[in-house]
């Protein structure tokens, strides 16, 4: 059972029109929250959710670790294809 709700914010595309050039067309600036289902209605890109899923999964399942105790309570991780970083972290309880 999930815990926690995670936010998944999409802080940079690397390119120039500023759009994912990938099937879901992620804009920076985008958030999801992950909970017990996958962000609707408009979602985010499948393979950016693959690459986000071990770290949200632990943050879900798991209490604060130490390095969230620090200033920088977020994990950064950049999609499959290298385009969009997303932002994860949790939701502020």
């Amino acid at each position: 059972m999930a815990r926690h709700e995670i936010t998944c914010e999409a802080v940079e595309v690397r390119t120039e029109s500023g759009i994912c050039p990938g099937l879901a067309e992620t804009q920076q600036g985008e958030v999801c929250t992950l909970g017990a289902r996958t962000p609707e209605p408009k979602g985010m890109c499948i393979q950016a959710l693959n690459a986000i899923h071990p770290m949200a999964l632990a943050m879900k399942l798991t209490d604060r670790m130490d390095w969230e105790k620090e200033e920088n309570q977020h994990f950064d991780t950049t999609c499959p294809h290298g385009f969009v970083t997303f932002r994860i972290s949790r939701v502020r309880e």
